[in-house]
């Protein structure tokens, strides 16, 4: 990470933080005990409270602080770097067809083995093999965008890493859409991803909520935690996230 990249990514952490602030100082004791009375039973009143900061928080961090990361991040190596960038382009109806059966099916739930599990291989093949119908003007919001990213556009739905199921068939259906729209337009490489902004499981291979593992295909769609930021920033640039986090103080 740049210099001058590590001193906007520590600036953009302490703006934010110091914008919670207010939030917090809000909150009172005494009235969260009396909004949740049973919670007493189990939790101390500092535990109440640090409980009922992070619902304040979190919402705060998904649409504001996440995103801002990611950008500077990328911006550190790359040049066409856009939040809530937009992607036009015509499909042909059966492609279409094809993406919004492909989510309704990954989204029923099923024995393994009863219902279609994600392959992001199969599923473009599925897509980009048909050519029937007329065509439709369809557009895809990416929350990060890297257009000249290394061998081809970078498309990056950013979600904190417990998605529930209606976001996480939003965000397949988003990605399928790009990539089929970008074939369609003869660019070669592009690359569509949700990136999951931490990791609770701490590794890939202890990852296992299940709204994710139905919808996604977990080894060519989803970068988890160290994985999108390195991704982002370069090798090295998570560890680099880290120091930086361990030198802002609290609020």
């Amino acid at each position: 990470m740049k210099v001058e990249t590590r001193q906007r990514v520590k600036g953009i952490m302490e703006a934010w933080v110091e914008s919670q602030a207010p939030k917090l100082r809000r909150l009172n004791i005494n009235t969260i005990r009396r909004g949740y009375p049973f919670h007493q039973l189990i939790f101390s009143p500092e535990s109440l409270l640090a409980a009922r900061q992070e619902r304040t928080i979190v919402t705060s961090m998904g649409s504001e602080l996440y995103p801002r990361l990611a950008e500077t991040l990328a911006r550190d190596r790359f040049q066409e770097v856009v939040r809530e960038h937009t992607t036009a382009g015509e499909l042909n109806e059966a492609a279409c067809n094809m993406i919004e059966q492909i989510v309704t099916e990954l989204r029923e739930p099923g024995r393994q083995g009863d219902r279609r599990l994600p392959d992001r291989v199969a599923e473009l093949d599925a897509i980009l093999n048909l050519r029937d119908g007329e065509p439709a003007q369809r557009l895809v919001i990416a929350d990060l965008y890297v257009g000249d990213y290394t061998d081809g556009p970078l498309f990056v739905e950013l979600k904190t890493p417990l998605p529930n199921l209606d976001i996480a068939a939003e965000s397949k259906k988003k990605m399928l859409y790009f990539l089929a729209i970008k074939d369609r337009q003869n660019v070669a490489g592009a690359k569509a991803f949700i990136g999951l902004t931490y990791n609770p499981f701490v590794t890939r291979a202890n990852y296992s909520h299940s709204f994710t593992k139905r919808i996604m295909d977990m080894e060519r769609e989803v970068l988890i935690g160290s994985e999108l930021w390195d991704y982002l920033g370069g090798p090295g640039a998570y560890n680099e996230l880290l120091e930086l986090v361990s030198e802002i103080n609290p609020p």
